[in-house]
């Protein structure tokens, strides 16, 4: 079982309006082609998939992976009614697949797309997109930046409670990452951007969306408990909590001749 396995519905429901931004940031970045094989890794629930699929038109097809089955069977029910835009309906399919070994033939896409991607987490996730794209084939995927305000009050959340904080990205080993795994035109940017939550039960009820793994229940209780305070803090007097991202869009291509 996944970390999101348990919590696919709160994701659907909590997550993925918040992440519609993103999504939007991406694939105005992404370079998307009626007639695309595309596939999307790490798809969760279909966030980015509802942007991606409008764009692909009668001729394009849509893999989703996700190596949570819950996610994707979320998935599959959201994507079905997915209204056919005026470039008509993709073929769209989705399959759990690990990052680490993507169960596909070599050249077998056109582009590649990840929203929050654990990309760079794994060590030969780059060498394995590398792989199944075709000579000419485009990588496109957002991340967090490096650091940003919901990052620094989470992390002294964590620290409350005796938990490692969250990783931070080194934006400077994106390029060298990517150009060691055979791509070409490497490009990111990072942006701001605010997310705003109702109140802060509705900031909790998202966080817990994303699932803890491995932790007790005291420390979970304790966790939100700091995050209940630290959330208070920054809350505007009218109610709403508005929170600062930091988010990159990068994007890479596989020479033409790559095999």
């Amino acid at each position: 079982m996944t970390q999101y396995d348990d919590v696919a519905e709160a994701y659907e429901a909590r997550v993925v309006p918040k992440f519609r931004a993103i999504a939007e940031r991406l694939v105005a970045a992404a370079d998307i082609r009626p007639g695309d094989a595309a596939l999307e890794i790490a798809g969760g629930t279909g966030g980015l998939a509802r942007v991606v699929i409008p764009r692909l038109g009668a001729k394009g097809s849509l893999v989703v992976t996700d190596i949570s089955p819950r996610m994707l069977a979320v998935a599959d029910r959201v994507l079905a009614g997915i209204p056919v835009g005026r470039l008509g309906m993709p073929s769209v399919r989705t399959e759990v697949a690990d990052l680490g070994r993507l169960p596909f033939d070599g050249e077998s896409f056109d582009l590649v797309l990840g929203q929050m991607t654990p990309l760079l987490d794994i060590e030969n996730g780059t060498a394995e997109v590398f792989r199944v794209l075709r000579g000419g084939g485009r990588l496109a995927f957002a991340m967090w930046g490096a650091t940003y305000q919901e990052n620094r009050m989470l992390n002294a959340a964590r620290a409350a409670v005796g938990v490692e904080p969250y990783p931070r990205p080194d934006l400077r080993q994106l390029g060298p990452r990517l150009r060691r795994a055979g791509f070409s035109g490497v490009r990111h940017r990072t942006r701001p951007l605010t997310v705003v939550h109702d109140d802060v039960p509705s900031y909790l009820a998202y966080r817990l969306a994303f699932g803890q793994v491995g932790w007790t229940p005291d420390t979970v209780a304790a966790y939100i408990d700091a995050v209940s305070r630290a959330a208070a803090a920054v809350t505007s007097p009218d109610g709403p909590l508005r929170l600062g991202w930091s988010i990159t869009i990068v994007t890479a291509a596989k020479p033409a001749r790559a095999r």
